[in-house]
């Protein structure tokens, strides 16, 4: 069978290669993905094809003074690791999961020289992360622990 071959289109592919320059770079804009999708008239899947088509590397040469450590929804029902720094709020990593070994290997693979850079922490009142910042011998000098809001909201009731 033979495919026909043109400079508008990629080899075996059906999206154009103007489409996928427009996803790239609205994927660098702060436009939600079905967004993206709405606006190119392709599918989500598409937009997030290309979104894992990016190669994002983490400078494991420094960690700032301050860092803040959470979870978000990462996709339905599962939670992740976002961390960042505090003071300019530049994201430091996103780990697809929160769970204490894929934190613990990813931190790892800083010096410890590095990890010793970190002064202060802030994190929610999870504790396996505050047994992991230990584990890792990050030099902490402060460890503020932020309050669930739904915690903080639920003292405030009892309180009146």
């Amino acid at each position: 069978m033979m495919v026909a071959e043109t400079s508008i289109v990629k080899k075996n592919h059906q999206i154009p290669r103007i489409i996928n320059q427009k996803i790239a770079q609205k994927l660098i804009e702060k436009i939600s993905m079905t967004d993206i999708a709405h606006q190119l008239a392709i599918s989500t899947s598409t937009v997030i094809r290309k979104l894992n088509d990016f190669h994002f590397e983490c400078n494991f040469r420094n960690l700032p003074e301050i860092m803040s450590w959470d979870k978000y929804a990462f996709a339905k029902g599962k939670m992740s690791f976002i961390a960042q720094d505090f003071d300019n709020l530049n994201i430091i990593t996103v780990l697809e999961g929160r769970t204490q070994a894929v934190i613990r290997n990813h931190f790892l693979r800083y010096d410890r020289a590095v990890r010793c850079q970190v002064k202060i922490i802030t994190m929610d009142m999870f504790s396996p992360y505050y047994d992991l910042a230990k584990q890792l011998r990050f030099q902490i000098s402060r460890l503020r622990l932020k309050q669930s809001p739904r915690l903080f909201h639920s003292r405030m009731l009892k309180s009146f």
